[in-house]
């Protein structure tokens, strides 16, 4: 194809209406972008930027034309540039040189081709995106919290709206994979098959399941949560039994749909509404086709802010819905961010110690109703950290959060620092993970605490023990523990996970996950996490960092050990490959340590511009393990 020097670094490839490909890549010797398709009896290779060293991190895509359009790295300048080939040669130009902008992009074309670009802001560590609207380029940061953006991959879907996948280098041994879209979420969707918590916000204009939603779900696939000593019914969607059937707006309810669109008829109601919640969990909804972040209660006449009526132990201020598919929860607090509000179409967990009325003011009429930031209980003691575990199989996923406050106790210390658990979706295989169970204690309201989504214990204690169980999955299916938020932990403090019915244990700082079989048939598996000081574990690795030397030299690494122990430290390309062997059987004493790797490969060549992992091991001689990562970035 090409061998016109050191070429074929950062390819991309694209098929036209032939079938024949089209491959952009990266002239390493030279510095150039260059570009090569086959004409159906031999490869055409050429040129398309020779200006600076470019040409690093190419994507191509064809235009209805077949002309190839080419996004990538001007390294000389820390640039975005664009290139469209025009008749035999290319166009080029600068999209973005605002910093060390371009590494790691992803290029897709609209209908009409015009490119929209995602790609990573290495100076500011965020995740940028760049479309053309015809005569100029519109940029905007899509995240920025956080070191993001890296390894980025864009689609446009039908309507022209990008969809990007990227990754979140949380930290030299965590990351996560992350998604953002510009497109616009119909509240009434449902995106994927699986279970939603769903209302209709409406006043039916129709009495029976059938004709209000989805008409196509089948018996077995709705369910209400009943007041009476808690638990689902079944409601039927097909005749006869649907003809009595009806739905309200008081009630919300879970459903097993495809992906589908709601789209039932009925008219908006006017006026407040005051939606009756009984002691223990409620199934509620948003009643107005509006966001609402303005939430009253009424006992018995007495009508107090939403916050107030969480301190006299009436309802939890915390909200509880899933709206994913996944059977999954997440929270919110009505009115600590704009992005806490109920919204139509969706239905909520709420938890009440008394009975008592929701009221919820008329969207048109609510102006001076909110109740200011939700000042949840216990506040002054907010936890010192927090870091979640997640049980995850393919089709479904839940959570709890560990958590350590100043001065909390193993008793009940608010709803703030020990939060119930919501019911389970109605899901036979879904996975349902709580912390405890605990009985309720004469302080809690009414049973809240039996189990629980969060729970905080004491800081003072040298070592702090939490107990939780897993219960669902088809037996024998693969679940994963993960701890991705762990680096909130305080460096001084290590965790350990303790499979109970293995006794098998694992240190979370040195491994990302823990497998283990479902055991079904409503089974629970139960675990233990025990945080202590890090000097009763034994061998760790600590602030492990890379700084680059200048001119492209290589870097200095430098890593603590808590334990004597044999090292060996590599370097991997970011295919995960060898590159180089810096140290091997290093005897490192406990402390801290600096080793110099000079930038070159196991052939002693200087390695080209780009991304490595430092990959350091570690053993005792008692057999203990550890390991960390963390990346180096070589420039020339």
């Amino acid at each position: 194809m090409d061998s016109s020097g050191l070429v074929g670094y950062f390819t991309s490839i694209a098929l036209d209406a032939s079938g024949y490909p089209h491959i952009s890549y990266y002239d390493y010797l030279n510095g150039d972008l260059r570009y090569t398709r086959w004409a159906g009896f031999t490869w055409l290779p050429q040129t398309a930027d020779s200006a600076n060293d470019v040409g690093l991190c190419t994507s191509l895509a064809l235009n209805s034309s077949g002309y190839a359009c080419i996004s990538y790295y001007d390294y000389t300048n820390g640039a975005l540039k664009y290139a469209k080939r025009v008749g035999s040669g290319f166009s080029t130009q600068t999209v973005d040189s605002s910093g060390d902008v371009g590494w790691d992009t992803s290029l897709a074309l609209t209908p009409n081709g015009h490119p929209r670009i995602s790609y990573a802001d290495t100076l500011n560590t965020d995740l940028k995106y760049a479309a053309w609207n015809g005569t100029s380029w519109d940029i905007e940061t899509v995240d920025s919290p956080g070191d993001v953006g890296y390894y980025s991959s864009l689609a446009l879907d039908a309507a022209g709206f990008a969809h990007i996948a990227y990754y979140d280098w949380i930290s030299d041994w965590d990351g996560a994979l992350k998604y953002a879209t510009n497109a616009p979420a119909p509240s009434h969707a449902l995106p994927t098959p699986g279970y939603y918590m769903i209302s209709f916000p409406r006043i039916p204009a129709s009495t029976t399941v059938h004709d209000l939603l989805c008409d196509d779900l089948g018996d077995g696939n709705y369910y209400l949560w009943g007041w009476q000593g808690g638990g689902y019914q079944s409601i039927p969607t097909t005749p006869p039994g649907c003809q009595t059937t009806t739905l309200n707006m008081q009630e919300g309810y879970w459903i097993l749909a495809p992906a589908a669109l709601l789209d039932a008829q009925g008219t908006v109601p006017g006026g407040d509404r005051a939606i009756p919640v009984q002691a223990g969990w409620n199934m509620v909804m948003a009643p107005f086709e509006a966001t609402m972040d303005s939430l009253l209660v009424d006992r018995l006449g007495d009508v107090r802010s939403l916050e107030d009526a969480q301190q006299a132990g009436w309802v939890l201020a915390t909200f509880y819905y899933s709206h994913d598919g996944t059977g999954g929860y997440d929270t919110l607090t009505i009115n600590t961010t704009p992005a806490d509000r109920l919204a139509f179409w969706h239905a909520y967990w709420v938890l009440a110690g008394v009975d008592c009325s929701l009221i919820v003011p008329c969207p048109a009429s609510s102006a001076g109703t909110g109740t200011g930031a939700a000042s949840r209980d216990a506040l002054a003691s907010a936890p010192a950290w927090t870091f979640d575990v997640r049980a995850s199989t393919r089709g479904s996923v839940d959570s709890i959060t560990i958590a350590a406050a100043d001065g909390a106790s193993d008793d009940f210390d608010g709803i703030a620092l020990d939060t119930p658990k919501p019911p389970a979706a109605p899901a036979k295989s879904g996975l349902r993970m709580v912390l405890g169970p605990r009985e309720p204690d004469a302080t809690a309201p009414a049973a809240w605490l039996r189990e629980l989504a969060m729970e905080t214990k004491g800081t003072g204690q040298q070592v702090i023990d939490w107990q939780f169980t897993v219960a669902g999955g088809a037996k024998g299916e693969a679940v994963t523990l993960s701890w991705p938020e762990l680096q909130r932990l305080p460096k001084d403090r290590v965790a350990i996970l303790t499979d109970c019915d293995t006794s098998q244990r694992t240190f979370m700082r040195t491994r990302a996950q823990y497998e283990f079989a479902a055991p079904g048939d409503g089974a629970k598996r139960r675990f233990n996490v025990a945080v202590k000081p890090a000097a009763q574990c034994g061998l760790l690795i600590s602030s492990f960092s890379a700084a680059p030397l200048r001119g492209g030299r290589g870097a200095e690494l430098t890593f603590s050990l808590s334990a004597d122990a044999t090292v060996e430290l590599s370097v991997l390309n970011v295919a995960g490959r060898l590159v180089r062997c810096v140290q091997e059987g290093l005897a490192a004493e406990a402390g801290t340590h600096t080793v110099t790797w000079g930038g070159r490969s196991i052939a002693d060549t200087a390695l080209p511009n780009g991304l490595y992992l430092c990959v350091l091991k570690a053993k005792s001689a008692d057999g203990q393990q550890a390991r960390s990562v963390c990346p180096v970035a070589i420039r020339r």
